[in-house]
């Protein structure tokens, strides 16, 4: 992509964002909301799973679901954290007056193939369905980070195993019980096209952009999930922009930068919407489509005056060839760590 059409882009973007991605955006999306749909509906019975539910939006999507019944199993990579998670989230259900669902804690990291290996194998031992899976951890390092596996840090953990081998292993699960999928993507992702996987699995550490890196992963699963739509109809696969959410995450990327995201959603605000995709009829879900606040929204803004643009779409082609890349990439990671016992 050119300059001049990177500055277009990304200006567009970020206007596009201080009208919808905000607080304030938020409000008025909320407005069309049909009255009292989440805090009525009854999960009792189900069965979700949530990457990293001990913190930001992916925690309370956790405490939500389990609110209105739903087993819910908290993937988190650190124990201790998911604990106490686990445990704030328990006291906060209970001083609503009781505890409909369950919090059932999987240790993993996401960022590595061999660990969402044993994570989607645990969860089909324990788990009798899954009703959905909620693809919301990941990174956004400032610095190139690679895994001991050897696949960048943040491409590892929010598109080729925290998203793409995840769902791959669970698929399965998911047919049987009429499940479906949310990736938990970002508006960033409309600042660029997926550049194809060679790119980002061991990028150039000179020129690394952990922005970047983070919009690549991003569009990744906007494409993955379009994939998925076609190639497994049986299982509804979404993406959803939390919008511009304060979260620890956030803190820890953008510092006093940030300010340029304000006013900022609630953690409430930025994961009602993934609530929604989660408890909502099945018949009532675009698949493939990219939500905010409920509602399918456009996916490229690289064209002058707000339009479409070419910019920052990916031919069929490109994204056969990065589905391809993904498995083979995992497959290939797996190979080189056997299962132990």
């Amino acid at each position: 992509m050119g300059m001049f059409t990177q500055f277009i882009t990304s200006t567009q973007f970020y206007l596009f964002g201080r009208s919808h991605f905000t607080a304030t955006g938020w409000a008025k999306h909320a407005k069309a909301y049909v009255a009292n749909e989440l805090e009525q509906a009854t999960l009792t019975g189900k069965v979700y799973a949530v990457t990293g539910a001990n913190s930001g939006v992916g925690r309370e999507a956790a405490r939500f679901l389990a609110s209105r019944g739903a087993t819910v199993y908290m993937l988190c990579r650190s124990e201790a954290r998911a604990a106490k998670a686990r445990a704030e989230m328990l006291a906060e259900l209970a001083d609503a007056g009781g505890l409909p669902g369950s919090l059932e804690i999987l240790v993993g990291d996401v960022s590595l193939a061999a660990s969402v290996r044993d994570l989607a194998a645990a969860l089909a031992e324990k788990a009798p369905r899954l009703d959905a899976l909620v693809c919301n951890a990941g990174v956004l390092l400032n610095e190139k980070t690679m895994t001991p596996e050897g696949v960048e840090t943040t491409f590892a953990s929010h598109l080729c195993f925290g998203s793409y081998l995840l769902t791959r292993e669970l698929l399965p699960l998911l047919k049987k019980s009429e499940g479906r999928v949310v990736y938990v993507t970002s508006g960033g992702m409309y600042n660029s096209k997926f550049p194809g996987v060679d790119a980002c699995v061991d990028p150039d550490a000179k020129a690394y952009d952990g922005q970047f890196a983070y919009v690549y992963a991003k569009r990744g699963q906007v494409l993955l999930a379009e994939h998925f739509s076609k190639t497994e109809p049986a299982v509804p696969v979404v993406t959803s922009h939390p919008g511009w959410t304060d979260t620890p995450a956030v803190d820890l990327a953008y510092g006093s930068q940030k300010s340029y995201l304000e006013p900022m959603r609630s953690t409430w605000q930025g994961a009602e919407g993934m609530c929604w995709l989660c408890a909502v009829d099945r018949a009532r879900l675009e698949p493939g489509a990219l939500y905010l606040d409920r509602k399918p929204q456009r996916k490229h803004l690289a064209g002058p005056f707000f339009t479409d643009g070419s910019a920052t779409k990916n031919s069929d082609d490109e994204v056969k060839r990065m589905v391809a890349d993904l498995d083979k990439l995992a497959e290939d990671t797996l190979a080189a760590t056997p299962v132990v016992g």
